[in-house]
């Protein structure tokens, strides 16, 4: 489990890198790893032994506004699919403009299913 979390915890480190070179100032983060969600939300990603954590702290502190919810799994049908797909093909992060055509339909159904779901955590 613990290496389960190192790998969400830099994915969404990995992401925010991302967000924040293409000048993306303004985002949602979704995660169905409740612990993770709640340990960047309550602040204590600052202390934390995990280096991804503190720097995810820093990278929050940088000015822009960053919502980050938890998602249940049921609602992360997209995710899922694509960590499927893409594990067995490459090993560095891949970034999509634009969902792969085989994808628009769990996309939409998963953007409804999230819209439905919890209110965000700030």
């Amino acid at each position: 489990k613990e290496a389960i979390f190192k790998i969400e915890t830099r994915a969404i480190l990995e992401g925010l890198r991302l967000a924040w070179k293409k000048g993306i100032h303004q985002l949602e983060v979704e995660s169905d790893n409740v612990l993770l969600i709640e340990t960047i939300v309550e602040g204590v990603a600052e202390d934390n032994r995990l280096m991804e954590l503190r720097r995810i702290y820093q990278m929050v502190c940088r000015g822009w506004k960053a919502c980050f919810r938890h998602l249940p799994r049921t609602h992360n049908a997209v995710v899922d699919h694509m960590v499927k797909v893409m594990a067995s093909r490459f090993t560095e992060i891949q970034v999509f403009e634009f969902p792969p055509h085989s994808m628009r339909d769990l996309v939409q159904e998963d953007y409804f299913r999230s819209s439905k779901a919890n209110e965000p955590i700030y």
